[in-house]
């Protein structure tokens, strides 16, 4: 009786004759050395570095103490002739040479000193006297009809009619009224002052506006009477001798 070839059979031979050629045993994997294994039989023992800062103390010697400045320095005095004839000349120069500086520096400075102390008390009479022409606008609003003050003490300001630096006055007539500070400092050479202030006729037949002015003298000292301004075509201008204060 003959058996029917059946090809499973035939492959499953086929794949058991293939790994009975291909077949290796099994072999252990030798273990690598370790590359950063190294010999230490020979290692010597690491020295110890010497230290740079260790210095030789025992010949040391101890630190003799230093004189005071104090007690070894003599002064040297020159006398007269030494100054005049001798080694003190030189000093004598650079004396004169500083006394000489201070000297310009002083005759630079002293001026603008001065005129700073000046403007001070310049100030008190501008103030004082643009005071008493914004007194006199009002005034004239209040009263009506061109009425100006003739006096200080009816603008009901407060100011006084002598202080320190200044006379202080005022003057009216029907279409102005003007005002005076003139210097009386004794020491002092001070400009002095005069304000005014104008009736000016409007359009209206009514109508009618105040323009004020305040001029300083040109010339400064004591009791110099200023020129009173004028008006020119309904523009106040300052009077001879004077110039206008810039506002």
């Amino acid at each position: 009786m003959q058996l029917k070839e059946q090809p499973e059979l035939n492959q499953i031979n086929e794949l058991s004759e293939f790994l009975a050629k291909t077949y290796q045993p099994y072999r252990p994997i030798k273990e690598r050395k370790s590359v950063a294994k190294v010999d230490r039989t020979n290692l010597q023992p690491i020295q110890e570095p010497k230290s740079v800062a260790r210095v030789d103390r025992t010949n040391l010697q101890p630190i003799k103490e230093r004189e005071s400045v104090a007690k070894t320095y003599q002064p040297h005095f020159y006398s007269i002739n030494e100054c005049i004839y001798g080694r003190g000349t030189s000093r004598i120069i650079e004396l004169f040479v500083v006394v000489i500086i201070i000297g310009i520096l002083a005759h630079i400075a002293l001026p603008s000193f001065l005129h700073c102390g000046n403007k001070a008390m310049q100030s008190e009479a501008k103030q004082y006297l643009g005071s008493m022409n914004r007194a006199q606008q009002a005034y004239f609003a209040d009263k009506g009809k061109g009425a100006f003050s003739n006096s200080i003490t009816a603008l009901g300001i407060g100011i006084k009619t002598q202080t320190t630096n200044y006379n202080y006055s005022i003057g009216a007539t029907k279409n102005a009224a003007f005002s005076y500070a003139v210097s009386s400092h004794e020491k002092k050479n001070l400009t002095s002052y005069v304000g005014a202030v104008f009736l000016v006729p409007s359009s209206g037949a009514n109508d009618a506006k105040t323009v004020s002015i305040l001029c300083e003298t040109n010339a400064l000292g004591k009791n110099i009477q200023p020129s009173i301004p004028i008006l020119q075509n309904g523009v106040p201008v300052c009077g001879d001798g004077t110039v206008e204060v810039s506002k």
